[in-house]
């Protein structure tokens, strides 16, 4: 609280890879909502989950505020999706945003990815297609005065492969074609209540340079700071000449550390470095990935063999069962 009075700031943010995972966000959320009344301060949670209880908890956060909702589908297709091995359906989609809309909220925004390993122009498609239904759904199930409030808005990012993931041997898209599917995308939603929003194809490549490179990317960064490249993350503040030119000193083509497959027996640059989970497990779950085939969340099933517990000597902890 005093860090807040101090700051200025008029939110707390609750930021993870899965907020409303843990088993006892709803009591959390209750706390610091109590804590935090009459101080003009509102909780509030970067993503929910496809499913009631996210649209619970999003409703527990914001009040009588309703402004947006994100929820992340990560992938427009059915098939995108288990590749990701998101094991989410479009039936979730359709439960979440229909009892979002029905609970008071006009505005929503998904989520997606592009450039993910065996994508197909047809799951570009499908982005645009489930964003114009999700519109639909919630201009169905409102009351006819709020029909013209409803809008969906949609970001895509770039795939970024990374590290110590079961993508981490897969390139990056080719940069002609991101420019090619974003318009296939932007000239795909049929919608005008539909907005598009896309990363930056010059940004995502220095990205997934730095995500897939090894030590020999230092001086690399050193260089493009010294020509003056601060804040890239701000697109304004962004120069990918700077970095082309510092690559080109250091002897790294860029393109071709992003775009190039890592074999599956080469030795990778961060493998020094262990995250608790072994390599055959990643190898395994990327070849699972080419066939379409899920591995369920090891909290609520059988273990998948992943080696972090053995090895960081941890164990999962369920304080209770999720709603």
């Amino acid at each position: 609280i005093q860090g807040l009075e101090k700051t200025g700031y008029d939110e707390v943010s609750l930021t993870s890879l899965s907020t409303t995972d843990h088993s006892c966000i709803r009591d959390v959320l209750g706390r610091l909502n109590r804590r935090l009344e009459d101080t003009g301060i509102r909780v509030s949670i970067p993503s929910q989950r496809l499913d009631s209880f996210g649209v619970d908890m999003a409703e527990s956060v914001a009040g009588e505020k309703k402004g947006g909702l994100t929820f992340a589908p990560e992938a427009g297709s059915q098939r995108m999706r288990d590749i990701i091995n998101k094991n989410v359906t479009e039936e979730d989609l359709d439960r979440a945003a229909k009892a979002a809309f029905e609970a008071g909220w006009n505005r929503m925004k998904l989520y997606f990815m592009m450039g993910l390993p065996g994508e197909r122009d047809e799951d570009i498609v499908a982005i645009a297609n489930l964003a114009d239904h999700v519109l639909e759904l919630g201009r169905s199930v409102v009351p006819k005065a709020r029909r013209g409030s409803i809008s969906v808005s949609i970001s895509v990012s770039v795939f970024i492969p990374k590290a110590a993931t079961a993508f981490q041997w897969c390139p990056q898209l080719d940069y002609d074609d991101v420019k090619r599917r974003q318009k296939l995308l932007i000239t795909s939603v049929r919608n005008r209540a539909v907005r598009v929003h896309y990363h930056d194809a010059e940004t995502s490549l220095i990205e997934a340079a730095l995500s897939r490179a090894g030590r020999d990317m230092t001086p690399v960064i050193l260089d493009a700071w010294r020509a003056g490249s601060r804040f890239d993350a701000w697109v304004e503040h962004f120069s990918l000449d700077n970095w082309k030119e510092a690559a080109a000193k250091n002897g790294i083509d860029l393109n071709e550390l992003v775009h190039l497959p890592y074999e599956l027996d080469w030795r990778l640059p961060w493998e020094h470095v262990s995250p608790g989970c072994t390599r055959g497990f990643l190898e395994r779950e990327y070849r699972r990935s080419l066939e379409g085939v899920t591995t369920p969340d090891c909290t609520r099933t059988s273990c998948t063999g992943c080696g972090i517990c053995p090895t960081l000597h941890a164990k999962n902890v369920l304080m209770g069962d999720r709603a």
